[in-house]
């Protein structure tokens, strides 16, 4: 049996809401690498510095092409030519290519990448991430790697990394479990992306660009919001990832706490569970690792 999300739901289970949802995040990560260039979070004032354009005039009202406002309202994405544009006037520095086709748009799908679909993800991972997960860090003669589920302390060590390619190698790792129906597998990556959720924030300012409503909302329902073996259901409060962020703005080095914690770790916190000898059972299926 797959393993289920536990409520509230979508209105309805309309999943066309959380895609609505996950374009709007993208076009507001596209948006948030031009604030954070450009210094400037109005998007007349991108426009000017951008494309060197001020609002035309229709009689006495003043209106601008609201490109760049339909990027963060989710309503539209940057094309090819405007990318290289951006690129042009930044020296380079902003690569809007990456963000609107960064992966983990398609990680954040209802429903789960295919298997082959994952493999080529993680294949495509860098060589820190690539180390930990296979043998050899390069393809075989024929042109393959091996993938093999992972134990948990590879699992940590991916999340060590604190890396953009780690936490996408994780949800990577994550919905691999999810396809497989195996819990544990699921379960372990996506407490390690938690982890260093904040650390990806903190490193990447296009990603921390409004993450509150719309990056950790669209995480949080599809990795964070499952019901495990036995009906166990863990919490993974914003609360934390904002403390956390905290932590890292006043000190860059700082030690945050680890839901995944080390190789013995405490049951994470419990909001419901089945019966005392049901969680007990299933809790030894999860973290027999």
């Amino acid at each position: 049996m797959p393993i289920g999300f536990h409520p509230p739901l979508p209105p309805d289970h309309d999943w066309n809401i959380h895609h609505k949802a996950v374009k709007r995040c993208r076009g507001t990560v596209c948006y948030g690498a031009l604030a954070a260039h450009f210094g400037t979070d109005s998007p007349k004032t991108l426009e000017w510095r951008v494309d060197q354009r001020t609002p035309y005039h229709a009689g006495e009202d003043s209106s601008a092409s609201n490109k760049y406002r339909r990027w963060r309202q989710g309503l539209a994405l940057p094309h090819n030519d405007t990318i290289a544009d951006v690129g042009a006037r930044s020296g380079e520095s902003v690569r809007l290519d990456f963000w609107r086709d960064l992966p983990l748009w398609e990680l954040l799908a209802a429903e789960p990448p295919s298997l082959q679909r994952l493999h080529g993800f993680l294949e495509g991972s860098h060589r820190s991430v690539r180390q930990i997960l296979f043998m050899d860090d390069q393809p075989d003669r024929l042109g393959r790697f091996h993938h093999s589920l992972l134990g948990r302390s590879q699992t940590l060590a991916i999340r060590n990394l604190h890396s953009l390619d780690a936490f996408l190698a994780l949800l990577c790792l994550a919905r691999k479990g999810e396809v497989l129906e195996d819990d544990p597998h699921h379960l372990v990556p996506a407490e390690c992306a938690f982890d260093i959720f904040p650390r990806i924030l903190y490193s990447h300012r296009p990603l921390r660009y409004r993450w509150e409503e719309g990056l950790f909302s669209c995480l949080h329902r599809i990795y964070w919001s499952r019901v495990y073996l036995g009906g166990v259901i863990y919490e993974f409060p914003i609360e934390a990832v904002r403390s956390n962020l905290c932590l890292l703005d006043a000190d860059s080095a700082a030690e945050l706490p680890q839901m995944s914690g080390r190789r013995l770790r405490e049951v994470p916190p419990k909001i419901e569970a089945a019966d005392d000898a049901t969680m007990r059972e299933a809790w030894s299926q999860l973290s027999a690792w």
